[in-house]
This record gives structure tokens, sequence and C-alpha cells, in this order.
């Protein structure tokens, strides 16, 4: 009976059992429902005081610490100071080294900005200084391969002009000089008509001139057009490495399986009556199956029309044709601006280009 009274009874029991509960819930609608006016601090705060009545209540009804006498109390209690004594200084141990790191570190960046007034400067590596000098082409061809150098898509655009713009046409004055203008092409005009009657006194004489320049001016068309076409090789080559080597290589061998090779086909291509044909792919693209080599490609080559204008697409195509591999057979007539703009009109989708490409046998 007096072990009884000393344990407590069932009803004080149950009783905690309640508290305990009541404890517990409240526990979980913090945890599950938090409150802001409580804030994350004093919500931290509140569990680990709820926890540790709890956990006295534990010790002191259910496992009868209370009622037991005190040498076993105290030792139980000791065990919990230390207990709780080492956690704290292993907390402690691990957050200050920390927190101490971080705040010399705060300390050393604020102290480097002000001495560098503001603005920490870093040497950049030499490697990464030559892929920034040699705009991407200091990386192996493999590594080109895999992630090409982003294509410049800037397009420049000329502006336009008026039928009448003074700009556009230039008149003889009668003093020897060039002028230009309305003013001096009406001046023109009443010169021109007062020259009439000149010129018609003058006829026989105008003919013998006219036939005399003739012959003078025929020997030096012939020599006009039996001199070379030029062309930007500089641009072509500038072209070419930023816009198409990275699928069809440097050298033009292209990847086989994946990107058709263009050293010596372009070439063979020009040959068999593709000139026009070469023009369009560049400008509108192409999609489709194709035979080069005897291997078989079914890519998507991208339009460069909206991108190029017509001089830089007139240049690729010649570094292609005569730069790379064994060079343009006999009969090359290298591209101009002109050429590739005869073609701006004629609105090909890439599947048609490659039906063109077909309809030349290739």
């Amino acid at each position: 009976m007096a072990n009884d009274q000393k344990h407590g009874s069932v009803g004080g029991y149950i009783l905690v059992a309640l508290i305990l509960g009541v404890i517990t819930y409240f526990e979980f609608a913090i945890v599950e429902y938090p409150q802001a006016w409580l804030g994350t601090t004093m919500t931290f705060v509140t569990l680990a005081v709820l926890s540790v009545i709890k956990f006295v209540m534990v010790v002191m009804f259910f496992m009868h610490l209370k009622g037991d006498d005190r040498m076993y109390s105290g030792f139980f209690s000791s065990g919990m100071v230390i207990a709780v004594a080492s956690f704290i200084a292993m907390t402690a141990m691990f957050l200050l080294p920390r927190a101490m790191s971080f705040a010399r570190t705060e300390a050393s960046l604020t102290q480097a900005e002000g001495e560098a007034g503001g603005h920490a400067e870093a040497e950049l590596d030499q490697e990464l200084v030559d892929l920034i000098e040699s705009n991407g082409r200091s990386r192996a061809a493999a590594a080109r391969a895999d992630t090409p150098t982003p294509t410049d898509r800037g397009v420049s655009v000329e502006a336009p002009r008026a039928a009448n713009d003074a700009s556009t046409y230039e008149v003889q004055g009668a003093g020897g000089g060039e002028l230009a203008g309305p003013e001096v092409a009406e001046a023109a005009a009443g010169e021109e008509a007062g020259a009439a009657d000149a010129a018609a006194d003058a006829a026989d004489d105008a003919a013998s001139d006219e036939q005399a320049a003739d012959d003078e001016e025929q020997p030096q068309e012939a020599a006009d057009a039996a001199a070379p076409v030029e062309w930007d090789r500089a641009q072509g080559e500038q072209v070419y490495n930023s816009t198409c080597s990275g699928c069809h290589q440097p050298a033009g061998q292209g990847i086989p399986g994946a990107f058709p090779p263009l050293a010596n086909h372009a070439a063979e291509v020009y040959a068999a009556g593709g000139e026009e044909f070469l023009a369009q792919v560049v400008l509108y693209g192409m999609q489709g199956p194709i035979q080069v080599a005897g291997m078989t490609y079914n890519g998507l080559m991208p339009a460069w029309g909206s991108s190029l204008d017509d001089a830089a697409i007139a240049n690729v195509l010649n570094h292609i044709i005569a730069g790379l591999g064994d060079g343009a057979a006999d009969g090359f007539t290298p591209y101009t601006a002109e050429d590739i703009a005869a073609h701006r009109g004629d609105e090909l989708t890439a599947t048609e280009v490659h039906d063109i490409r077909a309809q030349l046998g290739l």
C-alpha cells in the first residue's frame, strides 16, 4: 500500500498522459501550421521548451524518478546535465569555426574592395586569353566540332535611295568639274538643247570620232573580259571559319555520316552546272538525303541568306570552291555580290533546293 502511494495513483498517470498528449498535439500544430507572428526563432524555442517539459514529466512520473531515493535522482540528473552540456559543446565546436570563417571572409572581401577602389581585378588565365583573342579558333578540332563557335547573326542593311536622289547621278560641268543635284540637271538640260543644233552641223565629224572611239574601246573591252575577277579571299576564309567549319571541318573534309565534305565536291557540283544551285543552298538551305563520295547524308543545311550579305556569301562560295581541296577546275568564274543578289528573289524552301540538286543528276 505504501509502495502504491509512493508511485502515485492510476488517475495521476492518466492526467499526466493527457497533458503529454496535449503538448504533443500543440507541437504538431506549430510544425504543420507555422504561425507568422511567432517567427522561426520563437517557434524553435517553444518546441525546445515543450520537449523539455515532456521529458521531465515522463521521467518524473512514468519512470518514478519523483518518488525514488535522492541518490538515484542525483545520478540520473547528473548524467542528463553532462549529456546536455556535451551536446551544447559539440554544437559550438561545429558552428563557431564556420561562423568565424565566414566573418573573416567577409572582412577580407571588404578590405580588398576598399584597397582596389571597389573593384577586385583578377588576372585571366593565358589559355582563356588565347581563346578570347582567337575567337575560339585556338581550340582543338574535336572540341570545335562538338561545340562550334556561335555564328554572327548580324545583318547589314544598306539605306534605300530614291530614284531622283541627287547622289545617284553626276553631270559634267562646263568648267570640267563634276556637279550633281537637281539644279545642275536643269542646267544640263539647257545645255543639251543648245548643243543639239551644233551636233547636227557636226554629224559627220561625230560619226568619224565615234568610229575611232569604237576602234579604241574594242581592245580595251577584250582586255577587261580577259582580266580575272578578283574576290576577297580574307573575308571568304573568315566567313567559312565562323559559319561553316564547325560542321564541315576547317579543311572541308566533313564528318562521315553526319556532314558531307565540301573540299573538291563543291567544285564538282559547280562543274556539273550547279553554279546557281550552290548560291541557292547558302541562301535558302537544303533538306533531304544526298550522296557524296558513296556515302549517304540526310540532314538539314541551315539558310544563311538572312545572316550574311551578298558579298560575304559570294566570297565564302569562292573560298569553298577554289580555296579548299585541290582548288577549282578550269572555267571557274568567281561569284560576285551581284550573282548572289540575283537569287534573293527565288524564295525557295530547303526541300525545293534539294529537288534542284536532284535535277542536276548529282
